[in-house]
């Protein structure tokens, strides 16, 4: 074990050498004796004793008073003063450098060494206490988490860096103040103010409070979902202090949980539309076609025709949504080829015209030196039909909406400030309307599924989100630039490639060609409605239709007839087989049989 380490200041030589001689034969090492100030502090620094024992009355212009307090100040070693003066003056001018001890001459060797000791141990425990606390500022400045303490008061006295940035407090600005000025809550479903927990705890002296999930306003208004927890400070004899707040940044996670639901709602979504897709397409053909066989047959001057547009109008809109919900479960097959966006445009914009009213001016800015890209040329079709119906019920009152393409090479610089973009070459097309605009709040949640601004009856909330989609699909992103009354703009990005769009043939087909000549078709549809109104058609197109209603009887009614058919049209789902199967069957009796499938699914 190491000797303590002692530094004599005393001006007087003669006491100065029987004050170390006592504390060579009581078993201290003895750093120095000096009789200034100024050379006491000059020793401290290159010996860095353990206990100074220091003169008030000292030689030069510093007194031990003073240079106690430099020493104190500087290397935090205690200091234990030597005195023959005991006036109330220099006793509070020695206070004041937080002495380790005060020792009158004359003194004897029992109190000098019971002093030394008491200093020696109360300066050993400072240290530590000292050191635990850096400890535990460095693990509070560290952590995760934010922290806040209190005094009984609810007055902020600490505030870790994690706590500064959550609240937009500096520690220094924050010190002092109430509680409930520094952290300021309200609660996640109605958006009341809410007392501090830190707060509510010393009020009610509960020990510690369950977490609570709560929305943090910042100082700069900035809105954070956390999740706070606190406890009184109390000692082993539960005497309170004040109180810890304790409390993490949850937005992330809440985002990701939303997103979870959102993924789990998707899948439902998706075997929800899935299950219905071919029910509801195998009722919707039965209604248009015989709508459309009433209307063959109707004068257009009819007032029935009016009414059997409006039953082409439904049915029409119905299909779309069941579209919509496929192309949003992603159930819908895409085809990919190299296509021209400018084509894709021009190919729609007649039936935009007649989609969005007279009312609305729609313009176009193609660039005729655009790139191509790869894509699905249905889903993309329905990307601007989407965002034209969106634009036409964003201008009520009429407007103009401008469609225009550029190419674009993206960089790390635009990457860094877009995180969904991409560095290479795209094509940008955009959708720029005259409209209403959108709030910024709004924005954030256009693309979410079900969404909408519309009146009840005024929209399903999937169009944007179908485009969304189908953006990602295509391996693109969206930008959304908007403001309230200053209309909208849909910036889409989509992968260039240098590939060329496939040349497609111009044979026309004359619609006589379309008619039949009494050739044999065996139909094969399980669904009464459908077979019904296939049959009747077919039949009025010069067809000689054979009906089975499942595999068996299209199998028999292929053996009757010995096979002598030009055409095999059959439903894939069939109560008893499937049409493929009962295809693959057929095949083996009649290799070069014509075959014609068709399905209410898309999968």
């Amino acid at each position: 074990m190491e000797k303590p380490r002692i530094l004599i200041v005393e001006d007087e030589v003669i006491i100065g050498m029987e004050i170390k001689d006592r504390l060579l034969q009581l078993g201290y090492d003895i750093v120095g004796l000096t009789p200034s100030g100024e050379e006491a502090i000059r020793k401290v620094e290159r010996f860095h004793p353990d206990l100074v024992l220091m003169d008030i009355m000292l030689e030069g212009s510093m007194d031990g008073v003073k240079a106690a307090e430099m020493i104190r100040k500087e290397f935090r070693i205690p200091v234990v003063y030597l005195s023959a003066y005991s006036d109330n003056e220099t006793l509070e001018r020695a206070k004041l450098t937080e002495p380790f001890g005060y020792i009158l001459k004359p003194f004897d060797e029992r109190e000098l060494r019971t002093t030394i000791e008491i200093a020696l141990y109360k300066s050993k425990m400072e240290k530590q206490i000292q050191e635990r606390e850096h400890w535990f500022a460095t693990t509070l400045k560290s952590i995760s988490d934010a922290v806040i303490t209190t005094d009984i008061e609810s007055n902020v006295t600490f505030m870790n860096p994690m706590a500064e940035m959550l609240t937009g407090w500096k520690s220094t600005e924050a010190m002092g103040k109430p509680i409930d000025q520094i952290f300021h809550t309200l609660d996640e479903t109605d958006r009341t103010p809410l007392e501090c927990i830190a707060k509510r705890v010393l009020k009610e002296k509960m020990i510690s409070a369950q977490p609570v999930h709560t929305l943090l306003i910042s100082r700069d208004g900035k809105e954070l979902s956390i999740e706070a927890r606190t406890a009184l400070i109390q000692d082993e004899r539960g005497k309170i202090f004040g109180a810890v707040l304790v409390f993490t940044d949850i937005t992330a996670k809440r985002k990701l949980e939303t997103q979870l639901r959102q993924s789990h709602k998707l899948e439902a979504v998706g075997t929800l539309a899935g299950g219905i897709a071919h029910d509801f397409n195998n009722l919707l053909t039965a209604i248009r076609g015989s709508v459309d066989m009433i209307m063959h047959h109707t004068p257009s001057d009819n007032p029935i025709a009016q009414d059997l547009r409006e039953i082409q109008i439904a049915t029409e809109r119905a299909a779309d949504l069941i579209r919509q919900l496929l192309l949003f479960s992603r159930s819908q097959p895409m085809k990919f080829s190299v296509l021209s966006i400018n084509q894709v445009i021009e190919n729609m914009l007649k039936l935009l015209h007649r989609l969005i009213g007279e009312n609305i001016g729609v313009s176009t800015s193609l660039d005729p030196k655009l790139w191509c890209v790869r894509g699905d040329q249905t889903t993309l079709e329905q990307v601007i039909m989407n965002l034209a119906i969106n634009a036409r019920d964003a201008m009520p009152n009429g407007g103009k909406l401008l469609i225009k393409t550029e190419n674009v090479t993206i960089d790390e610089a635009y990457c860094q400030a877009v995180p969904e973009a991409r560095p290479g070459k795209f094509i940008r097309f955009s959708m720029t309307d005259t409209g209403v605009g959108i709030d910024r709040e709004t924005v954030q949640r256009i693309f979410e599924p079900f969404f909408t601004t519309k009146g009840p009856g005024k929209g399903s909330g999937l169009g944007l989100s179908v485009v969304y989609g189908i953006i990602q699909q295509h391996g693109g992103w969206i930008n959304v630039y908007s403001e309230p009354n200053r209309g909208t703009t849909f910036k889409i990005y989509l992968p260039a490639v240098e590939e060329k769009p496939a040349r497609k043939s111009t044979r026309k087909i004359s619609l006589e060609s379309l008619h039949g000549k009494n050739q044999r078709i065996l139909f094969v549809e399980d669904e009464k409605n459908v077979r019904e109104f296939v049959s009747k058609a077919l039949s009025q197109c010069g067809y000689q239709l054979f009906i089975a209603e499942d595999a068996k009887q299209a199998m028999e009614i292929f053996q009757k007839e010995k096979g002598k058919f030009d055409l095999v049209f059959t439903d894939v789902v069939l109560p008893d087989s499937n049409g493929i199967h009962l295809v693959e069957q057929l095949l083996q009796e009649k290799p070069k049989l014509r075959v014609l499938l068709t399905s209410g699914y898309t999968d």
